[in-house]
């Protein structure tokens, strides 16, 4: 079911408007064919057939447009919320790799390192960067045919070859993003990251950065069962600060953070920088894209938030 509405989320209404469409032929086709030269029994078949695929097409069409039409309500409510008042934004979830860390080379070097170690069919850095955002076992059995065991063989075979490259330096933080950081939180905004690597690896990353007392909240690929780009990693973001849906917004790279944050419900913002392409981001639903992490306080925020700035209830602070 869950495999479903991601495939639904994934849609346009325009798609919906044109699969609906499509039922028309086949209606008309289905009882036009009573005119041809043909035994009962064909006709009977025929009409079955091309019934039957109009109908397909009909369900579909309306299933498309109904999950378009729930996503466009709710962008409605909110907006009606917060012309009325409400509370919007208060919670920044951030995606790491690709987003606040550049860290392309390191991890398709990594992956590059750990096939030619294990002897598997050879992949291009550009193969294996469209993976980033997945967990780790999943990158290499999403690019190379593969049971689930030896994908977790990959993936502890990565963790050694990446433990040793990851060298201090080695990943720098995007322009601009340490200054955001802490404008965001001297504004009150709580922030968190919600990532496909390990806690630790990620905490590690913080840490470096300089950002452990900016960040409330990290959620790792093993703080998680249902990974990217399903909806666990932000639901368990907010109930731990007991917050709703419609007072957070993911910012991510790829289409399975937009997708993550879609599904469970938040605004979702893709930054065009990173990983993925902005058109990738587009078709993933997102909110808004930005080019640079800047645009997130002077563009995006101000069209979602009381006044561009956090209700001040829950501070992150970043001295």
């Amino acid at each position: 079911m869950s495999s479903v509405k991601l495939w639904l989320s994934r849609l346009s209404f325009r798609t919906g408007v044109i699969v609906l469409l499509l039922c028309i032929p086949f209606y008309i086709a289905s009882f036009a064919q009573m005119l041809l030269p043909l035994s009962v029994g064909a006709k009977s078949i025929l009409w079955a057939a091309l019934f039957g695929t109009a109908k397909a097409f009909q369900y579909s069409g309306l299933a498309i447009l109904g999950a378009e039409g729930y996503r466009r309500l709710k962008r409605s409510l909110r907006k009606r919320g917060k012309e009325a008042g409400l509370p919007a934004v208060r919670l920044i979830i951030f995606d790491f790799d690709g987003t606040l860390g550049d860290s392309q080379k390191l991890i398709t070097d990594t992956m590059l390192a750990t096939i030619d170690r294990l002897g598997l069919e050879k992949r291009s850095r550009e193969e294996c960067a469209r993976t980033i955002g997945l967990p780790l076992a999943k990158c290499f059995s999403s690019m190379i045919p593969m049971t689930d065991g030896q994908a977790e063989h990959c993936a502890q075979t990565y963790r050694e070859i990446f433990d040793q490259k990851n060298v201090a330096g080695a990943v720098q933080p995007f322009p601009g993003v340490i200054g955001m950081l802490k404008q965001l939180a001297a504004n009150g905004y709580i922030l968190s990251i919600a990532s496909s690597r390990s806690h630790r690896s990620l905490a590690d990353f913080v840490d470096q950065f300089g950002l452990q007392s900016c960040f409330s909240y990290l959620v790792g690929a093993d703080d998680v069962i249902r990974h990217k780009p399903e909806a666990e990693p932000v639901t368990k973001t907010l109930n731990h600060f007991g917050l709703q849906a419609g007072e957070a917004v993911v910012v991510g790279d790829t289409a399975f953070d937009i997708e993550m944050g879609r599904n469970a419900g938040t605004l979702t913002c893709g930054v065009d920088y990173g990983n993925g392409t902005r058109e990738e981001l587009r078709q993933a639903g997102a909110d808004g894209i930005i080019s640079h992490i800047s645009e997130l306080a002077s563009e995006f925020l101000p069209r979602h938030t009381l006044g561009g700035k956090a209700n001040p209830r829950r501070q992150s602070r970043c001295d």
